[in-house]
């Protein structure tokens, strides 16, 4: 009997503990504002899969030249994937205009040009007196910039999902779309808009409305009943000026646009 007695107390002594300490869930959701609430099963699964309708709509370099880098994972490439896989993570929503979304809400992937494909970076020979000071210096202008063309040989495709319009500048009271003063090949509409930046090397695609008033995109001060739909989507692609062009010939417009809209239906 007594032992019966103290097991009871010692399970009701643990049930006080669970009912007045929330799960690491509910507390990391707590620390991110008073718009945030956790996420239903359903809200969760939809989210996960319009993730995944993104990762499928990404222009992916040619594998054969251009694997995904080694030096990432999941966590990097699919965070808010990442973290629903291992239950672990704030998997709850924050708030904007439209209803409830998540804050980590990209996937980004890089990807690096096979070793035996890149040339060959000579360091050159650091004499203590050179006898060819001029040729000394070109040798390592040479280095340098072969160093360069290394790092920026990486290629790296990031996309968002975002519950507001995509947010655009402002210049004496009227929207502008692209404020790059070197931004080439410019192409827009009322739901789309794409450029290049940084002499090609660089493109920036959204695709759904956009706007140049900052309060449309920022977070409410209370939690939203509803999921949000996906209003506006980033895409931006960096890279080699020849590569970058190659994957803009890649992108599938009306996919992307398919993923606009309601997530839960």
């Amino acid at each position: 009997m007594i032992k019966l007695k103290t097991t009871m107390l010692f399970l009701t002594i643990i049930a006080i503990l669970v009912l007045n300490n929330p799960v690491p869930a509910q507390r990391a959701c707590a620390d991110q504002g008073p718009d945030c609430r956790l996420l239903t099963s359903a809200e969760l699964k939809a989210i996960k899969e319009r993730l995944l309708a993104l990762k499928a709509a990404l222009p992916v370099p040619d594998p054969a030249r251009y694997p995904l880098a080694k030096d990432v994972d999941e966590a990097y490439t699919m965070p808010f994937i990442a973290e629903a896989n291992i239950g672990g993570g704030p998997l709850c929503g924050c708030s904007w205009r439209a209803g409830c979304f998540i804050e980590k809400n990209s996937v980004d992937f890089p990807y690096d040009l096979k070793p035996e494909l890149k040339k060959p970076v000579v360091k050159p020979k650091a004499d203590k007196e050179p006898k060819d000071t001029e040729k000394a210096l070109k040798e390592a202008l040479a280095w340098v910039e072969s160093m360069q063309a290394d790092i920026g040989s990486r290629i790296e495709v990031l996309a968002h999902l975002y519950p507001h319009p995509f947010l655009v500048s402002e210049e004496n009271g009227k929207c502008v779309d692209v404020s790059d003063p070197e931004a080439a090949n410019i192409e827009k509409s009322a739901t789309f808009l794409s450029w290049e930046g940084s002499e090609g090397t660089q493109l920036h695609v959204i695709f759904g409305p956009r706007t140049c008033k900052e309060v449309e995109t920022l977070r409410v001060g209370k939690p939203a009943p509803n999921f949000a739909p996906v209003i506006s989507i980033e895409l931006s692609i960096s890279g080699p000026k020849a590569e970058v062009a190659e994957l803009k010939k890649k992108i599938n417009r009306q996919a992307f646009v398919s993923l606009l809209g309601p997530v839960v239906k």
